[in-house]
C-alpha cells in the first residue's frame, strides 16, 4: 500500500488540503485533496516542508508546489507516452516528442479543457534533474500547456503547473509502483494497453509476483495473465507493424486471449499467429467483437474464404445466411425454444400428460403464434 502524510505542524502556502486518513495514492490523485489556490508567486517551485509517500515500506519525500512549464522535460518512457507513440519513442528529441504527442486529438481536447478551466489544477509528478524537471506523470498536460502558451504567450495561467516534486532518490521501481497504484488500481485508470504494459513491466522488470500483482492491483490472476499475454502479442505485432496507430489493436489481442480456443491456437500454431497478424494488417478484422466470432468463421469454409478475401462483414453475411439467429432476435428465440423443446425434461412432459392447465395454455399459445406467423408470411409449415 502507498500512503501519504504531511509532517506535523506543516502549513502549506500554496494548496490547502482536506483531511485524508492514510489514503492510498489513487485517492490523492482523484480529488482526495481539495486543491484551492492561494496567493503565491507563480514561479515559486515548491513548498519548504516535505511530505512523504509510503512506497514499498519506505518513506519517500516530496514537496508540493508549482513548476514552470518551460523547465519541464517530457519522459518518453512514461506508459501513456508509449501508448500514444507506439514504437517511435526511442531516441526522440524533445521537440519531436512534443510534436508527436500534440498530433493526438485527445491531447488537443485536453488543451481545450485546460484553457476553459484556466490552467492545470491536478498535480503532475516531476523529478528534479539539475535545474530542470523530468515529467514522470502529466506529459500530456505539459504539452497542452506548451501549446497554449504559443497561442497566449503572456497568459500566466499556462506558465506553471502544480506538481508533486521528487528529488533524484525516487527509484524507477518506486515510481512504477506509484503509477500502478494511481492508474491501474486507482480511479483514474489508463487505457487497457497502458495498464497491460505496466503490469507486464512490474512482472518482468521488477520481479513482482502474481500474488503481489493481484493483491496490490486488485486484479484476478486470470485477468493479470490475460493482460500480459495480450501485451506480449501486441508487442510482437508492433515489431512487424510499427505504425503508432497499431497500438490501438491491443483490444483485438485482448479479446483473442479471452477465448480459450483462440488463445490456445495462437500459442501453439505459428501459422495461425501469422494469419491473425495478416488479418489485422489487411483490415480484414477491425473490431474486437469480430474476434469473438472467429471460431464460427473458421468452422465455416465459405465464411473463412470470404474473411480472407473481403473481410469480416462478408464472412458475417454467410454466417447469418446459414444461421439467421445470429442477426435476428426472433429467430434466436425460435432456435433457443427449439433446442429447449428437444431437451424437454421428463417432469414437464409428465405435467402435460397430466393436463397441467397453465403449461398446456403456454404450449398452445406457442403453436398458434407459429401458425399465425407462417400465415402472415404466406408459407406452409
Amino acid at each position: 500500500m502507498i500512503a501519504a502524510r504531511k509532517p506535523d505542524g506543516c502549513v502549506g502556502r500554496f494548496w490547502q488540503y482536506s483531511s485524508v486518513p492514510n489514503s492510498t495514492i489513487d485517492r490523492i490523485s482523484t480529488n482526495a485533496y481539495s486543491m484551492v489556490p492561494t496567493a503565491l508567486n507563480p514561479f515559486e517551485e515548491a513548498l519548504e516542508m516535505p511530505e512523504y509517500l509510503m512506497i514499498q515500506g519506505k518513506n519517500v519525500p516530496y514537496t508540493r508546489g508549482v513548476v514552470p512549464v518551460d523547465k519541464c522535460d517530457l519522459d518518453a518512457l512514461n506508459p501513456r507516452i508509449q501508448y500514444l507513440l507506439g514504437q517511435r519513442r526511442s531516441g526522440l528529441a524533445q521537440n519531436r516528442l512534443d510534436e508527436l504527442i500534440w498530433e493526438k486529438d485527445a491531447v488537443k481536447a485536453l488543451a481545450e479543457s485546460i484553457k476553459q478551466n484556466g490552467g492545470v489544477y491536478e498535480s503532475i509528478i516531476v523529478q528534479r534533474s539539475g535545474d530542470r524537471f523530468t515529467v514522470r506523470e502529466g506529459n500530456c498536460r505539459t504539452v497542452s500547456c506548451r501549446h497554449l502558451l504559443e497561442q497566449f504567450p503572456n497568459d500566466t495561467r499556462f506558465m506553471t503547473m502544480p506538481a508533486m516534486i521528487f528529488d533524484v532518490d525516487l527509484a524507477e521501481e518506486d515510481l512504477a509502483v506509484l503509477l500502478a497504484d494511481m492508474h491501474v488500481a486507482g480511479k483514474i485508470r489508463w487505457d487497457a494497453y497502458e495498464q497491460a504494459k505496466h503490469v507486464h513491466d512490474l512482472f518482468t522488470t521488477y520481479g513482482k509476483t502474481y500474488d503481489w500483482l493481484a493483491s496490490h492491483l486488485r486484479l484476478s490472476r486470470s485477468k493479470i495473465a490475460e493482460l500480459m499475454l495480450a501485451y506480449k502479442a501486441t508487442s510482437d505485432y508492433l515489431a512487424a507493424h510499427p505504425a503508432p496507430s497499431n497500438v490501438k489493436k491491443f483490444s483485438m489481442f485482448q479479446e483473442l486471449m479471452k477465448k480459450k480456443e483462440l488463445r490456445q491456437r495462437y500459442s501453439d500454431d505459428m501459422q495461425f499467429r501469422q494469419r491473425f497478424f495478416r488479418l489485422l494488417a489487411d483490415d480484414r478484422i477491425t473490431d474486437p467483437k469480430q474476434v469473438r466470432d472467429l471460431p464460427a468463421v473458421f468452422g465455416n469454409a465459405e465464411a473463412e474464404k470470404a474473411l480472407e478475401a473481403e473481410g469480416f462483414p462478408a464472412a458475417a453475411k454467410i454466417l447469418v445466411r446459414d444461421d439467421p439467429s445470429l442477426e435476428s432476435n426472433l429467430f434466436w428465440a425460435v432456435k433457443s425454444a427449439t433446442e429447449a423443446l428437444k431437451a424437454a425434461p421428463a417432469s414437464d412432459i409428465q405435467d402435460l400428460k397430466g393436463g397441467n392447465p397453465q403449461k398446456l395454455i403456454m404450449l398452445r399459445n406457442l403453436y398458434r403464434a407459429i401458425d399465425d406467423l407462417a400465415t402472415l408470411a404466406g408459407v406452409k409449415l
